[in-house]
């Protein structure tokens, strides 16, 4: 599994991840966003291509609810997009579509970062 930048804008930055989320690649004190983005990362807005990620563990989503907290806190926002059904599924039944911003497509998520910013 890689994370990497797809588009830098500035504010906004396009991350995609590369092949399954697991445990491995976030357990602590890994910060997947800090080490791709600096120590600024959770000031931005991160639009999180999973397309490629039809596998997240019990430990990816703690990661990402822990990420999203730290987005909130810092003025940021997390935008996750392109879900695999399985992956949408799972966020559904955990009701996690209710905690972040989810979106269909990259289109859709930039449209959901300009929403916040009104």
């Amino acid at each position: 599994m890689a994370f990497s930048i797809v588009a830098d804008q500035g504010r906004v930055v396009l991350v995609v991840i590369q092949g399954c989320l697991t445990q491995p690649d976030v357990a602590p004190p890994i910060d997947p966003f800090r080490a791709l983005l600096g120590p600024e990362a959770y000031q931005r807005k991160v639009l999180l291509d999973l397309r490629d990620s039809n596998y997240l563990d019990s430990m990816c989503i703690g990661w990402l609810l822990s990420s999203q907290k730290r987005f909130r806190e810092n003025g940021g926002q997390l935008v996750l997009h392109s879900l695999q059904p399985m992956a949408a599924n799972v966020f559904s039944l955990l009701r996690l579509d209710k905690v972040f911003h989810i979106a269909e497509d990259q289109q859709k998520a930039l449209e959901l970062t300009r929403d916040e910013e009104v």
